[in-house]
């Protein structure tokens, strides 16, 4: 166990590596020049040239990225040329509602998954079943950015029952982080709850064909408990994966529901830096959403090794 752990942990470093490599020659392709978007249009050259010395943009490029890996060997992600202060304070400022958003969306989401599968495996030829079958084909093709538009048309503009945009911290004002957060979290529970069911319904399909639920059955055990106790259990291990991979996507893709629902949270905040070509906060955020991805992959590779005694013994 203890060897492939540590196999595991040499990977997320690895992998960290790679990803800090590759967005901070990324970031280096956006047109524009960070010197220009910080003095203006209106600055000389001369102001410009003494900027670019400042923030290091004279020196050579291999240069950069040296002292570049070398701050992030000792927690050091620059400086955000738009606050005009370190950058890892600004972004773990920022990470907070990105969390509650995403762990909310996530739990809820298996929450309403798993019964509405068990549901739909106890009937799988009844109404109910047809009609999360089709809701949830249409629920995965559709775009979350349409759904929240529509939804906020609708109970925001129309009903007025909740609010257009905004945050509040659910630990301060909890009754004005529901609201607040109502909006958002239906929006990614629509697309959640259909990625979850549709996985989790293919296991328990998988898993009904099995000889040892005729055993099961044979000691006089009802459908529903036969269900419950050894078909769910069995079948949520490859579920498992897909909701940590789901999760740590959230984390990284929520820059267009942040945006719509004026959410101060990473999305919001790389989105501002694209647009003021901030490097330091470009790569920070990016660097810290790879980080939270491949260590909830680990987590649930973790959890995986816990769960299914074949996996420790591979």
């Amino acid at each position: 166990m203890l060897p492939l752990i540590l196999r595991r942990l040499r990977d997320l470093v690895i992998v960290l590596i790679l990803v800090a490599t590759a967005i901070f020659f990324i970031v280096r392709i956006i047109p524009g020049d960070p010197a220009i978007a910080i003095a203006g249009d209106q600055a000389t050259q001369a102001q410009i040239d003494a900027l670019r010395q400042t923030l290091g943009l004279e020196a050579p490029l291999w240069l950069q990225y040296l002292q570049f890996l070398g701050g992030l060997a000792i927690g050091d992600f620059g400086t955000s040329t738009t606050f005009n202060s370190p950058a890892l304070p600004i972004i773990l400022a920022s990470l907070p509602p990105t969390l509650v958003l995403a762990l909310t969306a996530t739990v809820l989401s298996v929450a309403v998954a798993v019964p509405l599968t068990v549901a739909t495996a106890l009937h799988p030829g009844g109404l109910l079943a047809r009609v999360v079958n089709r809701t949830n084909a249409v629920a995965v093709a559709v775009p979350e950015f349409w759904i929240a538009l529509i939804l906020t048309l609708f109970f925001a503009v129309r009903l007025r029952l909740l609010p257009v945009s905004g945050y509040a911290d659910p630990f301060s004002d909890p009754l004005g982080a529901i609201r607040f957060l109502a909006l958002p979290v239906i929006v990614l529970m629509i697309n959640q709850v259909a990625v979850f069911s549709l996985n989790l319904r293919e296991s328990v399909i998988g898993e009904m064909l099995h000889l040892y639920l005729r055993t099961a059955r044979a000691k006089g055990l009802r459908e529903r408990v036969v269900l419950v106790r050894h078909v769910v259990p069995n079948a949520a291990l490859p579920a498992m994966t897909v909701v940590g991979l789901n999760l740590g996507t959230l984390l990284g893709g929520v820059v267009v529901l942040e945006t719509i629902f004026v959410i101060p949270g990473l999305g919001s905040l790389l989105n501002q830096a694209v647009g003021t070509r901030d490097y330091a906060i470009i790569q920070g955020v990016t660097i810290i959403v790879a980080a939270m991805f491949v260590l909830i992959n680990f987590l649930v590779d973790l959890a995986y090794m816990f769960a299914d005694p074949k996996v420790r013994v591979s």
